[in-house]
């Protein structure tokens, strides 16, 4: 999608951000929060704080037209054991499902982890999110396991699959 910009998250960007996850979180029943459990827009700034500070920890945002239309997020642990792997989110607002926005998000999220010297990306999805899942396996993640029943969702469970990605 033309006029799209992908960029580094910025402490600016705290209050579009919360107005983002509370868009997006009532737009689709796969992700796991609540809208009324969105963050404040001064713990939003604590959050993007933190990545920023934080070579371990990646947040790029899709920008349109001044607005936020997608994030992702690459969560890593400083402990050495599994220093070698990361942790993965990312979100797109409805209007712009299909137009190319998490395959950008993902190939520039993905480039700056494998620079920062990840070697495995892990994510976990909701077994019944099909759209996500085709994005992942574009991109080459494979189901690694599955818990059972570990989302309730307006009273039905559904099972999480752990994704993962050697870089």
């Amino acid at each position: 999608m033309e006029n799209v910009i992908i960029r580094p998250v910025r402490l600016s960007d705290s209050a579009k951000l919360v107005s983002f996850k509370k868009a997006v979180t009532s737009e689709s029943k796969f992700l796991l929060t609540y809208p009324d459990e969105v963050e404040s827009i001064y713990d939003q700034k604590r959050i993007i704080t933190l990545y920023l500070s934080d070579n371990r920890k990646i947040f790029l945002v899709a920008e349109y037209m001044d607005e936020i239309i997608g994030v992702v997020t690459l969560s890593g642990s400083f402990r050495r054991k599994i220093l070698h792997k990361g942790e993965l989110g990312i979100s797109v607002r409805k209007p712009f499902w299909g137009k190319g926005i998490g395959s950008a998000l993902m190939r520039e999220c993905l480039g700056v982890a494998k620079e920062r010297g990840f070697k495995k990306i892990q994510l976990e999805v909701i077994a019944d999110n099909h759209r996500a899942i085709s994005l992942y396996k574009k991109f080459g993640f494979e189901i690694e396991g599955i818990k059972k029943k570990a989302v309730l969702i307006d009273e039905q469970y559904f099972d999480l699959l752990v994704m993962g990605k050697w870089l």
